[in-house]
């Protein structure tokens, strides 16, 4: 798994925005994964609870990401 350092495409500024954007990204590409499995009946339970769990988390971060940026916006130089 390639860190933001690593990734041509991540943007310049605050490092903790381009790690939530890049956590965001993979937990994105995850989700889209897990939806297969939940054809299997014996993972069909532990697929939901997988896709629950990232939902949450990109949400989570997303909230994060905007607090950040209001106060990356409230700094004054």
């Amino acid at each position: 798994m390639a860190f933001p350092d690593d990734v041509p495409t991540v943007h310049q500024g605050d490092r903790s925005i381009q790690l939530i954007d890049w956590l965001v990204g993979r937990l994105e590409e995850c989700l889209g994964e897990v939806l297969p499995l939940q054809t299997d009946d014996l993972l069909k339970d532990y697929a939901k609870d997988a896709r629950n769990s990232m939902a949450s988390a990109i949400e989570q971060l997303n909230r994060a990401r905007a607090k950040k940026e209001r106060q990356l916006g409230g700094r004054t130089s």
